[in-house]
């Protein structure tokens, strides 16, 4: 913060969101975000049409949540939402004069966190919700669908904040959040142990295990461990990303 100018914090966070969610506006990333909210709710329609003959309805929420949801719909949501404001700003300039202004750098990086954030968790557990509508009707068998509803609020915004990061710190923000989410967690985490430790899916369903009474994978990453690991991510992210606001590399960021 400059000495001797007032920051209008709340001022500011309006017109960043404002900012976002003119560059969320598009139609491709529109079209891809109904994709990803729909796909499960296609599969959870498909599930109540063949009645008594699907199964289990918490075996099928189960598979679908951490699955569809948690596997894919939730870190592509963040995905789309973190990369897409920093990238398109760096492209026509709006960044450069967002850090002319007496905003400090660390505010535009925990607003955009924040806005990516909500939004991501806000849909996500729309899905969610209309998934578990669609399979079980209005019970929540086992308490999965508000266990998972939490488990996708928390995985929101943690990937949030990791793909803001990489908007900031590197060229090419899709493809590596892609990478990370398809290779290291959709791949790797499932076949080393060890690397659960460091992939927000496994903390997401680290949160969810507890909070409901039906199977879930064993061997998870605590709850104190996730969340204590999200912060610190969250934190990492807005005071790196808030220096690297200093000296922007213009029409270079999360390309």
């Amino acid at each position: 913060m400059r000495s001797g100018l007032r920051v209008n914090w709340l001022g500011s966070a309006r017109v960043l969101v404002r900012l976002a969610w003119a560059r969320t506006g598009g139609t491709l990333l529109v079209t891809g975000l109904v994709v990803l909210l729909l796909l499960p709710m296609v599969f959870a329609m498909i599930f109540a049409s063949r009645g008594s003959l699907s199964g289990d309805p918490v075996e099928f929420l189960v598979r679908s949540y951490d699955s569809l949801l948690g596997g894919m719909a939730t870190p592509l949501i963040a995905l789309l939402l973190g990369t897409s404001a920093f990238s398109a700003e760096s492209e026509d300039g709006t960044l450069l004069y967002l850090v002319t202004t007496t905003t400090p750098r660390w505010w535009i990086v925990l607003v955009r966190v924040c806005f990516a954030a909500v939004l991501t968790g806000a849909l996500s557990a729309l899905a969610v919700w209309g998934t578990g509508t669609l399979a079980a009707g209005s019970s929540d068998p086992e308490g999965v669908t508000t266990a998972y509803t939490v488990s996708v609020f928390f995985g929101g915004f943690t990937y949030a904040a990791l793909f803001t990061a990489l908007a900031l710190f590197t060229r090419r923000a899709l493809v590596s959040g892609l990478v990370y989410v398809l290779f290291w967690e959709g791949a790797l985490s499932d076949l080393f142990p060890a690397l659960q430790y460091l992939s927000v899916r496994q903390w997401m369903r680290g949160i969810a295990a507890p909070l409901t009474t039906a199977d879930t994978p064993a061997d998870l990453p605590s709850v104190t461990y996730a969340l204590v690991a999200a912060s610190l991510l969250v934190l990492i992210t807005v005071y790196a990303g808030g220096r690297k606001l200093h000296a922007p590399r213009i029409s270079r960021m999360g390309t």
